[in-house]
């Protein structure tokens, strides 16, 4: 895991300053290459090879490849040896190494034949061009900016701000899905008006003489596959591609620890790892965040799951002071907004991993998209036996789902994906108690994409690939950054490619079954699983008591001062009469405004950040 960065000029003073704002996501080496078409920098975390040999920039045996490289290949070693049976000789025992060699052979089919998490640049030093590349789920990120005939590229944005010769300005779509629906990093565009995202599962050539720039996509998932066997059988294989994607997350020369919620996708990890040896289990550590308010406290299932394992459990309790105290470190990390404190859990996570002395963290980002994890995804699944005519079947998924939920989450969804798109963006502002102004929804409703893609009558598999592509990048963006911030290297078995491929092969019943989410998943860890965990259908993930926190005097103060600043009352985003309404209203308890409020500050905190440029990041 590491942090990339290049442009198309030669300026090896400007790629060093560049180079330090990411120097949290490589401390422990770093490598240049600068000629008259390109500068190169790269900053490593040393997970495998911890040897000066794997330094980048890295180059093949001719001089003609130069590579710099953020990710793990999990299968090098197996590519590796095809690769040597063709003619190929290496001198590393980098997976690094391996991403030239296939490039060689095979150009961007490589690409197809990597199993792993991947944004990574090749120059090619004779055709006097750029190939980077982006992994199949958007796992690790990549970023860029064309302008003015000059390129730049970085696994962060605040180097592309940095060697811009463009003010940075806000992109008002991205803000408006954001204040809206909460959602964002779904497209190519960022909060930052002219970067850009290579998107997950592209890649593109940049021409270095002729500066173009050419994008394709390599990568989407095959729904077209169907899964013709029993439930049993699909039991037994979901359970051999999960496994053996823990496997090869495991190839490490560093000691590796866990992210434990003490739901299903984590505990599904751990207690996994009994059947790889005593190297994993007599050593393993879990990092986990618990409160001492039982609503949010997951230490129960927790201590389950570490007394089933038997290996050592650490743990943190953030408060208010660590918020106050994190908060500007926190945003100007993350780069972009985010919406609420569960990303905040999640950095103190990371931080208490990065005091015990552990590099790389298994996580269970993606269960929850893969597997229909959400209590609203049962609309779906209700509407497919209601256009199928299966009525005694709906009957008997309502029952289960009322049995196990008492939300009114599916039955809401329902009557979301009934309405019309003008309809549903009327919706979604009053459940944010109409605090963003109406103009602005105005003079944006009609260029999100979010509505008619999120909240469309589609089948159970087609909205958890909307997922999978439009929401999943979020969190994965989250926990990258997190991560990255306490040089860690987060490794997520669900999204093994194979696994994926084959859970969406599956029919909704596979998934969803009798008022219980993930129920292949659940079968498969039958006796894997302690039985607390696997009848467990409450989720929660990584919660903070942010409705509390806002009401804490010191700092609600903090955020009232940012939110009703002078600035923020020129935006135009907000209605600040009614805004004002609900602050006070959400601090007298008459009503819980802790989202619109979150993100409201959380946005002003970014332009004071990285817009207006107070307390600059470098």
């Amino acid at each position: 895991m590491c942090g990339i960065i290049g442009f198309n000029w030669k300026n090896k003073e400007q790629l060093n300053k560049a180079m330090v704002l990411m120097n949290h996501r490589g401390p422990d080496d770093e490598g240049f290459y600068v000629d008259d078409e390109v500068s190169l920098g790269h900053r490593r975390l040393s997970i495998i090879d911890l040897t000066s040999a794997g330094r980048q920039p890295m180059t093949d045996s001719e001089a003609r490849y130069y590579l710099i490289f953020n990710g793990e290949i999990y299968n090098y070693i197996e590519l590796k040896d095809e690769l040597k049976r063709k003619g190929h000789r290496f001198s590393t025992d980098t997976d690094s190494e391996v991403i030239i060699y296939a490039y060689k052979e095979w150009g961007e089919k490589a690409l197809n034949r990597f199993n792993g998490m991947f944004a990574f640049c090749i120059y090619d030093s004779v055709e006097k061009r750029l190939f980077l590349a982006r992994d199949r789920f958007g796992v690790k990120p990549l970023y860029y900016q064309f302008h003015n005939n000059r390129f730049i590229f970085s696994s962060e944005i605040k180097p592309i701000l940095l060697l811009s010769d463009r003010a940075p300005a806000p992109h008002e779509t991205a803000i408006f899905d954001y204040l809206l629906y909460n959602f964002y990093n779904y497209s190519e565009n960022t909060f930052f008006e002219g970067i850009y995202s290579l998107l997950p599962g592209h890649y593109m050539f940049f021409d270095l003489v002729e500066k173009q720039l050419s994008v394709k996509r390599w990568y989407d998932i095959p729904l077209e596959n169907r899964w013709t066997g029993g439930f049993e059988d699909a039991s037994d294989k979901f359970r051999e591609l999960f496994v053996d994607a823990i496997r090869l997350r495991l190839r490490s020369d560093v000691e590796i620890g866990t992210c434990l919620s003490g739901g299903l996708d984590s505990s599904s990890i751990v207690c996994n790892l009994k059947q790889f040896g005593p190297r994993f289990t007599d050593r393993f550590k879990s990092f986990s965040v618990v409160f001492d308010d039982p609503s949010i406290d997951e230490s129960p299932y927790i201590h389950e799951v570490i007394h089933h394992g038997d290996f050592e459990g650490y743990f943190t309790t953030p408060s208010v002071d660590d918020l106050l105290n994190d908060v500007t470190d926190l945003i100007t990390h993350q780069e972009e907004p985010f919406g609420g404190t569960s990303i905040f859990a999640q950095w103190c996570v990371m931080k208490l991993t990065h005091s015990h002395n552990v590099k790389v963290l298994l996580d269970g980002q993606g269960g929850d998209e893969l597997l229909g994890g959400y209590p609203f995804f049962f609309a779906y699944l209700f509407l497919e036996k209601l256009k199928k005519m299966k009525l005694i079947e709906l009957l008997g998924e309502i029952r289960g789902y009322r049995r196990h939920f008492r939300e009114h989450d599916a039955f809401l969804m329902i009557i979301l994906l009934m309405l019309s798109p003008s309809l549903k963006v009327m919706a979604m502002s009053r459940y944010f108690h109409s605090a963003i102004n109406k103009d602005f929804i105005k003079r944006y409703a009609k260029d999100s994409v979010y509505p008619s893609v999120m909240y469309s009558l589609t089948d159970l598999n087609k909205a958890l690939y909307n997922r999978m592509r439009f929401s999943l990048p979020q969190l994965l963006r989250e926990e990258d950054k997190n991560s990255m911030s306490f040089s860690i290297e987060a490794r997520l078995p669900f999204l093994d490619y194979r696994v994926v491929e084959f859970l969406f092969s599956l029919p909704s019943d596979f998934k969803l079954h009798n008022g219980l989410s993930k129920h292949i998943l659940r079968e498969s860890m039958r006796g894997v699983l302690p039985e607390k965990i696997y009848r467990r259908t409450l989720k929660l993930g990584f919660p903070t008591p942010l409705e509390e926190w806002i009401r804490d005097e010191r700092f609600g103060r903090f955020m009232e001062d940012v939110i009703f600043s002078e600035t923020s009352k020129k935006r135009g985003y907000y209605d600040m009469d009614i805004l004002r309404q609900v602050f006070e209203g959400h601090r007298r308890r008459r009503l819980d405004a802790t989202q619109i409020l979150w993100k409201t500050f959380n946005l002003e905190m970014w332009f004071k950040i990285f817009i207006e440029k107070k307390g600059i990041y470098n």
